[in-house]
């Protein structure tokens, strides 16, 4: 229910509407002049109720409806519309729900009809959907008069407003639509799209939806009794457009048998090289990346060839959690040229961007800025002229906010709604590992973040560049050979940004993961604030604490740490309409009132913790040793002069697990988990501001054997990509790990299948009773 809410305020703010259903029909879909097929549209719905007790009185006739024809006519010819919300086995409770009907090409209702129920398949193969509510007084929506004038339309408050004694109203309306914007929200996370379109229904009254990465275009509510015509006519025009006007990318194709061959070996050699495994380990590590027979090709324009270069893909290790934003997707891919192992990240940046990212990691790399990815290639994502009438290379848009200014574009809670222009983007980075999540002990750990700070202060000193997005997911792990340990490689610099002559960065606000936020960017005032080195510092301290709390051994319960977590990284707070935080880290930084509550087994983890906490708020009785300590230059020669001087625990990780009460999200395609590669950037959009959403540590779903996690590194992942018959290349699902309630629902079917092993290790505190830590203590974080 967290996540449905949240949704549904995200909604608030990037939805336009209400546009007339023909003026959303004739900007979204081209005219057909050969009607000879299309039937009449005189009483199309005659057998559908305008109200109804349940969801199955009206979308039984409607499906019927939709699918009829005769002998040369049909409602909507080359297309199938299958009720599949009979196919979940639980379809009132959240996270089991399917759309009442989907609309397929008829070879994929095929293999809809032959896959698991328990499975999520629809999605992957969805033209559009169609989400029914018997009751029409539950619509989210509400319409302004039609005979108002533009100015009172524009003024109009667009959701409906129940009233107070009608609680029961608001729940179940903000219960559907935000049960149909996750509907929508993991279509585009398991399909190649650029837009989709769906339809909300409550009694006979139908709404269009466009969704994009910029927002959703909604249309005025229509009565499909009174006018069929309008819903006849979209659905006419929807079954004779191509496959890019129905919202697929035409940039993913199939991969060859060769190429899927050059793929599969590809990834094994580099998975061995990283993770030093063989056998069934290497096997179960493959599988994060390559599902056989499901692999496809992504093109990746560089703005300098005249040809696109192809990129192997199967599994993303990221994929988007949020409708809206740059919508995240990593893959491990093999250039079809060379062979050679990359990371490629396909998402949707602002347009127009100051500064595209692969162009800073190219001045990076001529800067030899050290531990960051080295760039392979970069370019706007754009169409071949042969898939559309265009002249020339069409670019991926998003078109959303071309309707802001619209006269019958009302306002919602009173403001006007802003979209942001996205370009569709695709990099291509050299520099393949595994997350930050896969650390192994406290010495990968502070190895890996030393070399994280130095990239931040390479940048910082060769091109007056501030980074700005600290974060689990935006440090990698790189075998190297000659290494012992992992080498740390920062990612993700599109966040970044120059520094002007005060040393703040040239652009105001917040900008980063908020769980890593400095005190100061938490603020209330943080509007007019601007990032400065210190504040990517103190980032890169929280980052460690959190590290060390979730992989490495400590004396706090699942309890405590559960609100250690929420408290110190998570608290998120409104002040006069302002966003807040950082209460809790404020606190800590004056008496230290939360890290003095926890104990961790490495003392050297818990000497540095010390320090470096010193270093940036010391206490009253250590002001005189530790002022005007907080800076690059004595932070580095404190930490490189720890790493030589001490003797750090290599092997010591455990990990942790949150309570779950509060955390399970049902709607959301789950994200992938414990270990991860470059892919898990901290850019997707669960992570960082204006990116909505959380980033959700693997120890919600479960922990691994630890011994396990060091010896694979594997994140628990499933639900296999599908590859649609009909439309060719034109609609290829991406992989998205299956949900945690999808899991457990397999696992029931195949009663003779053991579990996985989700226990602890126990591990031993050093020590804990010399450090005042109470015996019983410590044995509860090895429970």
């Amino acid at each position: 229910m967290v996540r449905n809410r949240k949704r549904v305020e995200e909604a608030r703010e990037y939805t336009l509407g209400p546009i007339p259903p023909v003026e959303f029909i004739d900007n979204f879909l081209s005219p057909v002049e050969d009607r000879g097929g299309m039937m009449s549209s005189k009483g199309a719905f005659k057998n559908v109720p305008q109200r109804a007790d349940t969801p199955a009185e009206i979308y039984r006739p409607l499906a019927a409806a939709l699918n009829r024809k005769s002998k040369n006519k049909a409602r909507c010819p080359g297309l199938v519309f299958e009720a599949t919300i009979e196919r979940s086995s639980r379809p009132l409770r959240l996270g089991y729900a399917k759309p009442h009907i989907s609309c397929f090409v008829p070879a994929n209702a095929n293999l809809i009809q032959r896959a698991d129920s328990c499975t999520r398949d629809e999605f992957g193969y969805a033209e559009f959907f169609i989400n029914i509510v018997a009751d029409p007084s539950i619509d989210f929506f509400a319409d302004p008069p039609t005979d108002v004038s533009a100015d009172s339309s524009t003024t109009h408050q667009f959701v409906r407003a129940f009233p107070r004694d009608l609680e029961t109203l608001v729940d179940k309306s903000e219960r559907a639509f935000g049960l149909h914007l996750a509907f929508a929200a993991e279509v585009l996370a398991r399909q190649h799209r650029l837009f989709l379109f769906s339809i909300s229904m409550h009694g006979t009254y139908a709404r269009f939806f466009r969704w994009d990465r910029a927002g959703c275009v909604v249309s005025r509510a229509f009565d499909i009794r009174d006018q069929p015509d309008i819903l006849v006519e979209f659905l006419w025009r929807f079954s004779q457009a191509s496959p890019e006007e129905r919202g697929h990318d035409l940039t993913v194709d199939r991969a060859s048998q060769a190429e899927e061959t050059l793929f599969r070996d590809a990834i094994r050699a580099h998975i061995r090289s990283q993770l030093d495994v063989d056998g069934s380990n290497l096997d179960k590590a493959a599988t994060a990346h390559y599902q056989p027979g499901h692999v496809s090709v992504i093109h990746v324009h560089t703005g300098t060839e005249a040809s696109a270069v192809r990129f192997v893909i199967s599994r993303p290790v990221v994929s988007p959690l949020s409708l809206w934003g740059r919508g995240t997707r990593g893959y491990w891919a093999v250039c079809s040229t060379t062979g050679k192992v990359v990371f490629l990240k396909d998402t949707w940046r602002a347009y127009p961007d100051y500064e595209i990212e692969g162009n800073v990691l190219q001045r990076l790399n001529e800067l030899d800025v050290r531990n960051v990815p080295v760039l392979v290639a970069h370019g706007d994502v754009q169409d071949d002229p042969k898939h559309h009438s265009k002249a020339g290379f069409a670019p991926h848009r998003t078109q959303t906010h071309r309707f802001v200014e619209q006269p019958w574009a009302c306002a919602i809670d009173g403001k006007d709604i802003f979209v942001c222009k996205r370009q569709h983007y695709r990099l291509v980075t050299g520099t393949v590992g595994y997350g930050l999540k896969s650390v192994r002990g406290t010495e990968e750990l502070l190895y890996s973040t030393y070399d994280a700070f130095i990239a931040m202060k390479d940048a910082l000193v060769k091109d007056n560049r501030l980074h700005r997005d600290l974060s689990v997911g935006n440090v990698i792990l790189v075998k190297e050979p000659g290494r012992t340990v992992r080498r740390g490689c920062l990612i993700d610099w599109d966040a970044s940004a120059h520094i002007d002559e005060a040393g703040e960065a040239v652009y105001p606000g917040r900008a980063g993961t908020w769980d890593f936020l400095s005190i100061r960017m938490l603020n209330t005032d943080h509007e007019g604030l601007k990032h400065t080195i210190q504040d990517d510092m103190e980032s890169m301290l929280y980052l460690v604490l959190y590290c060390g709390l979730f992989y490495l051994a400590h004396d706090l319960c699942m309890v405590d740490l559960t609100s250690f977590i929420k408290s110190f990284f998570r608290e998120i707070g409104r002040f006069h309409g302002t966003t807040c935080g950082g209460d809790a880290k404020a606190a800590n930084s004056v008496r230290r009132r939360f890290t003095s509550r926890v104990h961790f087994g490495s003392p050297a983890l818990q000497e540095w913790l010390d320090n470096v906490m010193n270093f940036h708020s010391p206490p009253p009785e250590n002001q005189e040793t530790f002022r005007e300590k907080w800076n690059p230059e004595s932070l580095d020669t404190f930490w490189s002069g720890f790493l030589q001087s001490r003797t750090l625990e290599r092997d010591d990780r455990v990990v942790h697990k949150l309570s779950m009460s509060g955390y399970y999200d049902p709607y959301s395609p789950a994200t992938t988990t414990s270990s991860a590669s470059e892919g898990d950037t901290g850019d997707d959009d669960s992570t960082s501001i204006g990116k909505h959403g959380r980033e959700t540590p693997d120890s919600f779903t479960g922990a691994r054997d630890s011994k396990r996690a060091r010896t694979t590194a594997v994140p628990v992942v499933s639900s296999p990509p599908t590859l649609p018959l009909a439309i060719a290349s034109h609609s290829l699902p991406t992989v998205t790990p299956c949900r945690r309630s999808e899991r457990l629902r397999k696992k029931k079917e195949v009663p003779n299948q053991k579990a996985p092993s989700v226990r602890l290790t126990r591990t031993k505190v050093n020590n804990p009773t010399s450090r005042g830590v109470p015996k019983s203590r410590a044995r509860a974080s090895a429970r």
